[in-house]
C-alpha cells in the first residue's frame, strides 16, 4: 500500500495553512496508473496536480472540497 500525500513543501503554510481538494479525477476503488494525475489541489487561486505514486487500486481518504495542510494523507494505493 502506497500513501498519497501532500508534499510538505508544496506551499508555505505560514501563508496559506490549509489548501482544498478541488477535484478527484478518479473515483474511489478505481484503478490507476504510476504517475497519472488523480487530484486537483488549490491553494488560494493556484492549483496543483497531484500524481499517484504507484499503480493500482484508489481509496480516497479525502473527499472533494475536503482541507488539507501540507503532509496531509489523502489517500492509498493498494497493489492491483
Amino acid at each position: 500500500m502506497a500513501d498519497i500525500r501532500i508534499a510538505p513543501d508544496l506551499w508555505d503554510a505560514n501563508v496559506n495553512p490549509e489548501g482544498i481538494i478541488a477535484n478527484w479525477f478518479y473515483a474511489d476503488g478505481s484503478t490507476v496508473a504510476a504517475r497519472a494525475t488523480i487530484a486537483e489541489l488549490m491553494v488560494e487561486k493556484t492549483t496543483f496536480d497531484i500524481a499517484a505514486p504507484s499503480a493500482g487500486i484508489l481509496h480516497i481518504a479525502v473527499p472533494k472540497d475536503g482541507a488539507v495542510k501540507p503532509g496531509t494523507v489523502i489517500g492509498t494505493i493498494d497493489a492491483a
